[in-house]
């Protein structure tokens, strides 16, 4: 009797070894899924943080470019402006140059109306050279024309070149944003990779727990069919007999209580692979590894 009150006292020990040992292990779940979350909101806050950065500094560049092109454009109104300025210039003066020969042309009429003939010559000559400077002038003119229309040309061309760069600018912004997004739909990869891995190995772990538990449990049972194997050898007298029958009845009792751990904790370990299944089937997230569930079996 004191044997098989030993082994009742020593498994009663085992299971509340057992429930305190499950509660730590829960406690220690919840740290770590705690310190999980505040990883994932850390690493959120970095990844906005980054992008509010990235988005400031197109805006800044944004805003130089747009400056250089007013500026640009200021400066080739200034030059058209003085263009067209000398250009009113140069036709005012040589307004003024034929205003001027047409009134000597007209003053030498009228002083030469009693000397015609002697001063026709001189007046064709007048006219001649007259003729001259308006060809003079108007080559002048065509001439800053000409001027004109190639400053035209080289301010089309510099517009041209600046739009050129600004697309240069723009396609290098462009690639510099896709090799980020990039970078880092790769490390989401190689995150989910390794998650993967952990759980593969938080299986193997498992599974290697449950076949050291159901080995001990094959081996406990052993061990009592072969005491009570000896016992019922060395049973002669009906003291014994009375002995073996209690010895029977107790383990009888033992294999009872064996049987109900034994079904609790399969009852457990499919609760808890159901709860896992369901939650990734429903968040779709990777979840840390967490120790199985088991009672100890230390002698």
């Amino acid at each position: 009797m004191s044997l098989i009150d030993a082994n009742v006292q020593t498994l009663v020990l085992r299971m509340d070894e057992r429930d305190r040992i499950d509660a730590e292990r829960r406690a220690e779940r919840a740290r770590l899924e705690a310190e999980w979350r505040e990883q994932q909101r850390a690493e959120h806050a970095r990844l906005d943080a980054e992008r509010a950065e990235r988005y400031r500094l197109e805006v800044e560049q944004r805003e130089e470019i747009r400056r250089e092109r007013e500026r640009r454009e200021a400066e080739s109104a200034k030059e058209r402006e003085r263009l067209e300025a000398e250009r009113q210039h140069a036709e005012a003066e040589s307004k003024k140059e034929r205003e001027r020969l047409e009134a000597e042309r007209k003053q030498a009429e009228a002083e030469s109306k009693k000397e015609r003939e002697r001063l026709e010559a001189e007046r064709k000559q007048a006219e001649a050279e007259s003729k001259k400077e308006r060809e003079r002038l108007e080559a002048e003119y065509k001439k800053a024309d000409a001027e004109w229309r190639q400053t035209q040309a080289q301010w089309h061309q510099a517009e041209l070149e600046e739009r050129k760069e600004r697309q240069r600018v723009e396609a290098e912004l462009w690639a510099e944003h896709r090799r980020q997004s990039a970078e880092r739909e790769q490390r989401e990869v190689e995150h989910q990779c390794e998650a993967r891995e952990q759980w593969v190995e938080y299986r193997r772990l498992e599974a290697e727990r449950r076949a050291e538990y159901e080995k001990r449990l094959d081996e406990r049972f052993d061990n009592m069919d072969r005491h009570y194997l000896e016992i019922k050898a060395d049973m002669k007298d009906l003291k014994k007999t009375v002995i073996i029958t209690a010895i029977t009845a107790s383990l009888a009792t033992v294999f009872g209580v064996a049987a109900f751990n034994a079904t609790l904790l399969s009852g457990m370990i499919s609760s808890f692979e159901s709860g896992k299944n369901t939650a990734r089937a429903q968040g779709g997230k990777t979840l840390l590894p967490i120790p199985i569930l088991r009672p100890s079996t230390e002698p």
